[in-house]
């Protein structure tokens, strides 16, 4: 019997299924979770698969086992989270939902995280709802959401496809003058046991456009834009290539405290649909 069902998203791309199986369901035990290959309790797209097959945006991963109950707090109905829900919500059809994401909310479960967005989609009764993008716990902004697996699937695929165009808000340390483009690649690494993204040729090719807005103070309003969809990718352009990180990024910036992450996802336009989709901007967050 089918018990979960997860689409591949963009940045899950070729990943080993074992790997995005642990993304979303930090809490599985490794030994628990080869034993569910051996046993074929795991297909992609419908075959039997093992551990070590990669996987790609739009693939259908289905674990026919109970993982989410045994490994996650189970939640019944709450009305509380389903306003929670619905006060965040900035655009929806039949097909497709969007919020607008709080900063500090986790999209998805993981390790002393008991309260997320996948918390809250499971108050959502009227359709089984798919995340098909993430952004960082601290970045607030658009989110969509799909509520079928047709559209899970298409909205991956426009995300792949570089058809859904993604604008984002962050204001640096510093004052950057003029706009341009950064093209560079980026990989993972290790610094002191932290993992973090870096500037390497050996990386994936990462690009994102770049415009100032205003400047407050002695730093500026950046309008970003990403034309690929890398780990972090914003942040370590404008912390390493700008040298002006983003205000409050504690991973890529020096010196920050406090809890506000200036980076905001500001608007979403999907090509194909001619749908654009705009999030109000934190009130913390200086306004354009």
């Amino acid at each position: 019997m089918l018990s979960l069902e997860h689409i591949v998203t963009l940045d899950e791309n070729d990943l080993r299924a074992d790997n995005v199986i642990k993304r979303n369901y930090s809490n599985v035990g490794y030994v628990f979770l080869q034993k569910l290959f051996r046993l074929r309790k795991i297909k992609i797209n419908g075959k039997k698969s093992s551990a070590a097959t990669r996987v790609y945006a739009g693939d259908i991963l289905e674990i026919f086992a109970n993982l989410a109950d045994a490994n996650k707090p189970s939640h019944e109905f709450d009305p509380k989270m389903w306003n929670r829900l619905r006060s965040m919500v900035v655009y929806e059809d039949e097909n497709i939902l969007a919020i607008n994401k709080p900063p500090r909310l986790s999209v998805q479960l993981g390790t002393k995280v008991s309260i997320s967005v996948e918390t809250l989609l499971k108050s959502y009764s009227d359709c089984k709802c798919y995340l098909v993008h993430r952004l960082d716990k601290d970045t607030s902004g658009v989110l969509l959401i799909a509520k079928n697996q047709k559209f899970a699937r298409l909205l991956t695929g426009l995300f792949r496809e570089n058809k859904i165009k993604k604008t984002y808000l962050a204001v640096v340390d510093g004052k950057i003058s003029s706009a341009g483009t950064i093209d560079n690649f980026l990989e993972k690494s290790f610094v002191n046991n932290e993992e973090k993204m870096r500037v390497s040729s050996s990386g994936q090719r990462a690009i994102t456009t770049y415009k100032p807005l205003k400047y407050i103070g002695n730093n500026t309003l950046l309008e970003l834009k990403p034309f690929t969809g890398r780990k972090h990718q914003l942040r370590v352009h404008c912390a390493t290539v700008l040298n002006a990180p983003i205000l409050g990024d504690k991973k890529y910036g020096k010196n920050f405290s406090g809890e506000r992450l200036f980076l905001h996802a500001y608007k979403v336009f999907i090509n194909d649909l001619e749908i654009e989709i705009t999030a109000e901007i934190p009130e913390y967050f200086p306004k354009k």
